[in-house]
């Protein structure tokens, strides 16, 4: 396994001077407790690195200002003390459409399924495998992320983890999403989907996969959100998983083809920077996050790992 550190030559930088674009953007909803309709964010978003020896102090200055964030929706985790994991799979078609697409830093789109579960260490002398020491979250979510020059928009579905299979049959369909993808995804959704196809040249198909430890703070009126990522790892996607009936956890169990050294910040915004993040982002000697002269993606830091450079 290689452990990659995809730097640029940008240095440590104001998050003042990158958000001037963020005024009059609605306010983020975090979640959508019905899991029927699709969730909206359009937000500015900044992504930096952070050195491992570091973060520590990071995370102890950071908490004296924001509040760390749990989500407490249906199907929470009430246990304490969790360590919270993502899992995210990407889509492309097999001539890598939407990763030359992001790679030209055009407006960028991209298709996801996110998988969120929690481990909890002190369990470990009860437990007799590591599985009995993690909590699954019962949804999944589909999710289609548009980058422009200013803003990035997300828009997300959640759905029972059993239907990942129906749900992505449906979203996947070449030449039109089909009645079933109709009644199973939100309109809005689906227009995007439809919009997403029509930039290929091919069906859409499993590419790679991202998994990675995630600490997130928020302000109580969700307009920041910083999040922090640590154990950035790449795994390939077999593009027949659906019919092998792979799950995410399998993909992330497999050997990685790839990692990231640093952790990753990322600092999403509805709102002015506040002077006091100015401020830590300095002391943290935070960098901005860029790979190959553009702004840093875990989804082509994914895609390259696996198949090369687009």
């Amino acid at each position: 396994m290689s452990a990659t550190r995809n730097r640029g030559s940008a240095a440590a930088s104001d998050p003042r001077s990158e958000a001037s674009a963020c005024e009059d953007v609605p306010v983020p909803i975090e979640h959508d407790p019905s899991g029927v309709m699709p969730i909206f964010t359009d937000r500015v978003e900044l992504k930096y690195y952070l050195e491992p020896a570091r973060a520590q102090a990071f995370v102890t200055e950071l908490g004296k200002r924001i509040a760390m964030h749990r989500f407490g929706g249906p199907g929470a985790n009430t246990l304490p003390r969790p360590v919270h994991y993502v899992t995210t799979l990407y889509f492309d078609t097999s001539a890598r459409d939407i990763a030359r697409a992001c790679a030209l830093e055009s407006d960028s789109v991209k298709l996801r399924v996110r998988e969120y579960y929690d481990e909890h260490p002190e369990l470990a002398e009860l437990a007799t495998s590591r599985a009995e020491m993690s909590r699954e979250a019962r949804l999944l979510w589909l999710e289609i992320k548009t980058h422009g020059k200013a803003h990035t928009r997300k828009t997300r579905l959640s759905f029972e983890r059993g239907r990942l299979g129906q749900v992505l049959a449906d979203a996947l369909a070449g030449g039109g999403p089909g009645e079933g993808a109709r009644s199973a995804l939100a309109s809005d959704l689906d227009h995007q989907l439809d919009q997403l196809r029509e930039r290929c040249r091919g069906p859409l198909r499993p590419s790679c996969v991202a998994h990675y430890r995630r600490r997130a703070w928020q302000s109580d009126s969700g307009e920041l959100r910083i999040t922090l990522d640590s154990s950035l790892r790449f795994f390939p996607a077999p593009a027949d998983m659906l019919e092998r009936g792979l799950s995410l956890r399998d993909l992330s169990r497999a050997e990685p083809a790839g990692a990231l050294a640093s952790y990753l910040v990322e600092v999403k915004m509805v709102c002015d920077t506040p002077t006091w993040l100015a401020s830590l982002a300095r002391a943290a000697g935070l960098e901005l996050a860029t790979a190959h002269g553009r702004r840093f993606s875990k989804f082509l830091a994914a895609s390259e790992a696996v198949h090369g450079l687009p």
